[in-house]
């Protein structure tokens, strides 16, 4: 009976490598389950603290939000990658069930026989001349950019955080100026009003002037007020709590800001220049990019593997039976897809030169803006000394407005106490403005935020 080639079948169970990588893996996977951002921190589910100051939001900041969140698994995902390269070099157990037939030279009726095996082969790789070393070292430079990556995110979000916290606080003193500023041209219309009435002492013209003025008050008022709940929602969504708005802020200290001497621009430059971590991401990436090219290159290269292998045999009549047996495997490509290799090579250049000219892009840009930062530093600086006047002058007035209203000669201080609310929030906006400058430019140097301290 003429029997054709049977089917091989193979199962590769590969216990040992399969081990050694879900070991591996099951690691980072809890490490990527321990982590801040994924873990569920009791913290993250107490109510916020009343009043809600601005070293609590910032701490507050980094541990629910649905973007950090993300930035951390993009960070697991390439471990999760570099692990799958590493895995390259461990050693392979594979167990084969052949099913087979063969004819012998001896059986002189050319039938065939029972020729079935089954064992284990144990293979480990021990070189492919650089290859998996240019993978490695590319695998490990894009893990390193998503570390960057994460903490530029943080920090972004961390001074999300800190302006969405003034913009509460300054929406709150906006509003009490507005309100001051109403109730003033409310008495003053009503004065006009009841005189008017009484003893026609204005005009109806003059009389809805004053309305008016008092009518547009109100509209600021009642826009003010509305600006209060949307910059507490804001800052809900920010903390990643949109559920809670927090009713009371604390006025935050903000002195460390203050003693800061504005630095010369080349000498700032050359430092945000090497400490960016934003060009350190990208100084990674073409690092990663220059090992996936040269891993290209290498894809045709030899590959040396050892073998160890354990049979057993359904016919042990025949002479080539080996129990046990060694291998020394020298493979090399020798008709290789040249046409896929050339593809992917023109994609890896291309990768590469892209990621260059972002780099040189990016340098360009921060120039741009730490010349930005430092103008806006001079001009707050400036802005610091008008409004320091500004509440000297408040002060001077509201004297002098109590004065006249305890001499009668004046019939109510609204005015006066309109215009120390109006000073206070612009004095507010002027220290505000120059800690989001700092913040960001320490972002910009890959400094902490001087407001929290390192754990």
């Amino acid at each position: 009976m003429k029997v054709g080639q049977w089917p091989l079948l193979v199962h590769r169970g590969q216990a040992i490598s399969w081990f050694v990588a879900r070991s591996g893996l099951l690691l980072l996977f809890a490490s990527l389950i321990n982590s801040p951002t994924l873990q569920a921190d009791s913290s993250s589910t107490d109510p916020l603290p009343t009043p809600l100051t601005l070293v609590a939001a910032l701490s507050q900041a980094s541990k629910t939000h649905p973007d950090l969140r993300i930035a951390w698994l993009n960070v697991s995902r390439a471990g999760i990658h570099l692990r799958e390269v590493e895995s390259s070099y461990s050693v392979n157990s594979l167990l084969e069930l052949q099913p087979r037939v063969a004819s012998s030279a001896s059986v002189s009726s050319g039938d065939f026989e029972d020729d079935s095996r089954f064992g284990v082969v144990i293979r480990k790789r021990l070189s492919d001349f650089g290859r998996t070393a240019s993978r490695h070292m590319a695998a490990s430079a894009a893990v390193r950019v998503e570390e960057i990556t994460y903490q530029v995110r943080r920090n972004l979000h961390v001074l999300e955080v800190m302006e969405k916290f003034f913009a509460v606080i300054l929406a709150d003193l906006a509003y009490q100026a507005h309100d001051e500023r109403m109730t003033v041209s409310y008495f003053r219309y009503k004065r006009l009003a009841d005189r008017q009435a009484s003893f026609q002492q204005y005009s109806e013209m003059e009389v809805a002037k004053r309305e008016v003025v008092y009518r547009q008050a109100y509209v600021e008022r009642v826009r003010s007020d509305l600006a209060r709940r949307q910059t507490r929602n804001r800052l809900a969504i920010a903390l990643g709590r949109p559920s809670e708005l927090s009713p009371d802020l604390a006025m935050p200290d903000l002195r460390v800001y203050a003693r800061r001497e504005i630095p010369e621009y080349d000498e700032l430059l050359d430092r945000v220049i090497s400490a960016s971590p934003m060009l350190e991401a990208l100084r990674q990436q073409i690092i990663s990019a220059q090992a996936s090219l040269d891993a290209v290159r290498k894809v045709n290269f030899p590959v040396l593997n050892a073998e160890l292998e354990a049979w057993e045999y359904t016919n042990n009549t025949r002479s080539n039976r080996d129990q046990f047996r060694a291998n020394l495997k020298f493979v090399l490509p020798f008709f290789g897809n040249s046409g896929t290799r050339e593809v992917r090579l023109a994609e890896a250049y291309n990768v590469l030169f892209r990621l260059q000219s972002e780099l040189t892009s990016a340098e360009y840009v921060l120039r741009d803006r730490v010349l930005e930062l430092l103008h806006d530093l001079e001009v707050n600086r400036a802005a610091e000394l008008a409004a320091i006047a500004q509440e000297e002058y408040r002060d001077y007035y509201q004297d002098y407005s109590r004065a006249l209203y305890e001499l009668e000669l004046r019939s109510d201080l609204g005015d006066a106490q309109a215009k120390a609310a109006a000073a206070m929030l612009e004095s507010t906006r002027v220290r505000f403005q120059r800690a989001l400058l700092w913040a960001e430019l320490d972002g910009l140097l890959g400094r902490p935020l001087a407001l929290i301290e390192e754990k």
